[in-house]
C-alpha cells in the first residue's frame, strides 16, 4: 500500500510539474511575443527619428548654403572702407577746387555768350 501511496503522489507531482510546464510555456511565448512587439515599435521609433534628423539637416545645410551665398556677393568690409575713403576724396576734391574752376568756366561760357549776343544786336541795330 505504501508502494501505491509513492506512486499516485510521484504521479501527482509529474502532473503539478507538466501543469507548470505549459504554464511557464506560456508565459515564456507571451514575454516573447511582447518583446518582439516592443523591439518593433523601438525600431519605428527609431527609424521616424532618423528621418527627422536628416529633415533637419537638410534645412541646415539649406540654410549653411544661403550664407555661403551671401558671403560670396556681399563686398568685404575692407574693400567696402577703401572704395568709400576713395569717393568721399573724390568727393571733397569737387567740393574745394573742381566744383569752384567749373562754375568759373561756366560763368566765362555764360559772359562770352552774352558778350556775342550784344554785338549781334549792335550790329543789326546799325543796319
Amino acid at each position: 500500500m505504501s508502494d501505491e501511496i509513492l506512486l499516485e503522489k510521484l504521479l501527482a507531482l509529474r502532473d503539478l510539474i507538466d501543469e507548470r510546464d505549459v504554464r511557464y510555456e506560456q508565459r515564456f511565448k507571451a514575454m516573447d511575443e511582447k518583446t518582439s512587439l516592443a523591439l518593433t515599435a523601438s525600431e519605428k521609433a527609431v527609424a521616424k527619428a532618423e528621418i527627422a534628423t536628416e529633415k533637419r539637416f537638410d534645412s541646415v545645410n539649406e540654410f549653411r548654403g544661403q550664407l555661403k551665398d551671401q558671403a560670396a556677393t556681399l563686398v568685404p568690409r575692407a574693400e567696402a572702407d577703401s572704395r568709400f575713403r576713395g569717393l568721399e576724396e573724390k568727393i571733397e576734391s569737387l567740393k574745394t577746387g573742381g566744383v569752384a574752376t567749373n562754375r568759373w568756366t561756366m560763368d566765362k561760357v555764360i559772359v562770352l555768350g552774352l558778350a556775342v549776343i550784344g554785338w549781334i544786336i549792335v550790329f543789326w541795330s546799325k543796319r
